[in-house]
């Protein structure tokens, strides 16, 4: 893969891209700065040949813009003088585009749809989407913390596959699902 195919797969996935971050981030103008200033890192790690498989690309430019986050939100703490209350009015401001949105959130519903398991369905559902949490799932499904381990760990895995079977790779997953995952709700 030439560095023209790669700069066409992140114009492709982009969007996607600045709209988990933004949800990270909770400022589009951080997101923003964080997902260009990964991009270039990326580029340059591409051209220095750091980048062993160059198809996963999305994936590696969210986990460099997740450290640069992580990096700046460091940063940010230890200074006593930039620090401030966050309000709710705040925050109202700040949302991500709807056809993005509505897009991952179409995704990752038409996905759950095609999993064979209703109880794969459900259970990913209540947990990822609804965030619903461990204890509760289990009472209401009368199921052990220890079964819910074994039966989460076996759909992410039926999910996972279903996303390779759409002709995606492992490393793709947490672009192509996590917006929808974070979205939908």
């Amino acid at each position: 893969m030439d560095r023209e195919s790669v700069g066409k797969l992140l114009v492709s996935e982009y969007q996607g891209l600045l709209a988990l971050l933004h949800r990270k981030a909770r400022d589009p103008e951080l997101a923003a700065d964080l997902l260009n200033e990964a991009l270039i890192v990326t580029l340059n790690n591409f051209d220095a040949g750091k980048i062993s498989d160059p198809s996963g690309v999305g994936g590696y430019v969210f986990q460099v813009a997740m450290n640069l986050l992580r990096n700046h939100r460091r940063s940010f703490g230890e200074n006593v003088a930039k620090r401030a209350e966050l309000t709710d009015d705040m925050l109202a401001d700040f949302s991500v585009p709807e056809s993005t949105e509505a897009q991952c959130a179409e995704n990752v519903r038409a996905l759950l749809a095609e999993l064979p398991s209703s109880r794969d369905r459900d259970l990913l559902k209540r947990f990822y989407l609804d965030e619903e949490e461990k204890g509760s799932i289990c009472e209401r499904l009368r199921i052990s913390a220890l079964q819910f381990d074994k039966i989460i760990f076996r759909a992410r895995k039926r999910m996972l596959s279903l996303v390779q079977s759409r002709g995606f790779r492992k490393g793709d997953l947490l672009s192509f699902l996590l917006p929808g995952l974070l979205l939908a709700a």
